[in-house]
């Protein structure tokens, strides 16, 4: 009785690589969740509130050691496409729900004084990084991604820029690193000289709100102010996240390769106008009561920390090792002028404007 050999056609062959990797694609997502999981409970614990270490920093360095020391696994969560779900979809949902955590009577309560300090620190900011990076002779999407990161609010401003400039996971792996290394040192420093700037306790707190990276950087350094100045530099950090809306559309139109048969609509980025009807729903009564100010709303900001930290691990995992060693200190250069930048502009604006 004679065999006939079978030799399947490349066509077969790339539809059961397929199916493998389908089959697959469940455990890519659960193995990005555990991570995003373990990265939100470690972020809760208090040495790490203590120093203003938030989940998605944390993130960003779990994903970066899987992706340095489980290489086939990496292979493997990208040919599953849960990485490239992870960095767009579910980032953008988590900018989304971001915007629940404002609210128009958080803004009326630093007046115009304020919110014109958020959104001069937000833009003057990034211009001058442009700059500055202009003259360090970085390249344009490095320095755009760390000017957003040290103008509007941390790791989660360079993953939304980073969706729309396409920077990739290296420039986003230095931008969050500058965050961590001046955020962190911000947040200790800044509180003790207090009694140097002879700003009253609602005023310094307009300046810790307008210079540093973190809303975790804030909230812990606010703590160390007084309760009106951690009201206050809450409340003006939140309104430069709220900046994140023109921000991410001047960066679309202004910014952004333009895309072959890309219309006017395609430009703009729809989540950051969705971040915005956040914003608007969060304000209105009924997420105002006692039980949604307890219950429904830290759920939300649970549930979105938890997006985000999982974007992080995901954007982390494709950060190698060399990628840091090859951006060398200009990147870090860049970031020290800007915190500079930072406190003396904000200082200027709050002598002259409030």
């Amino acid at each position: 009785m004679s065999h006939k050999k079978h030799n399947k056609s490349p066509e077969q062959v790339a539809l059961g690589i397929n199916k493998i990797y389908k089959s697959k694609k469940i455990e890519s997502y659960v193995v990005l969740i555990v991570l995003a999981f373990c990265s939100y409970a470690i972020g809760e614990l208090s040495f790490f509130k203590k120093f203003g270490i938030s989940a998605l920093i944390i993130a960003v360095v779990l994903g970066a050691v899987i992706g340095n020391f489980a290489h086939h696994n990496v292979s493997l969560l990208k040919k599953t496409g849960a990485l490239g779900v992870c960095t767009k979809q579910v980032l953008r949902l988590g900018i989304i729900l971001y915007g629940f955590r404002i609210s128009l009577s958080d803004i009326e309560s630093i007046g115009l004084s304020g919110v014109g300090l958020a959104a001069f620190i937000v833009f003057s900011t990034f211009f001058f990084g442009l700059l500055i990076g202009k003259i360090l002779k970085i390249d344009f999407l490095q320095s755009a991604l760390i000017a957003s990161g040290s103008s509007i609010c941390g790791a989660a401003a360079v993953l939304a820029s980073e969706s729309v400039l396409k920077g990739g996971s290296a420039r986003v792996g230095v931008a969050v690193c500058t965050v961590v290394v001046f955020g962190s040192l911000g947040m200790f420093l800044l509180p003790l000289t207090q009694s140097f700037f002879a700003l009253d306790e609602r005023l310094f707190g307009f300046l810790v709100g307008g210079t540093l990276h973190e809303v975790a950087h804030v909230v812990g350094a606010g703590s160390s102010i007084g309760v009106e100045g951690a009201t206050s530099s809450i409340v003006v950090k939140m309104v430069r996240v709220l900046m994140l809306v023109p921000f991410l559309i001047m960066l679309s139109f202004g910014f952004k390769k333009e895309e072959k048969n890309g219309s006017f609509l395609n430009q703009i980025p729809w989540f950051a106008i969705w971040f915005l009807i956040a914003c608007g729903v969060s304000s209105m009564p009924i997420l105002n009561t006692d039980f949604a100010l307890s219950v429904i709303k830290p759920n939300i900001a649970v549930f979105d920390t938890f997006l985000l930290s999982l974007s992080m691990v995901a954007l982390g995992v494709n950060i190698r090792k060399d990628m840091l060693s090859k951006a060398g200190l200009k990147p870090f250069i860049m970031a020290i002028i800007l915190c500079v930048w930072l406190i003396v502009s904000a200082y200027a604006y709050i002598k002259v404007f409030c």
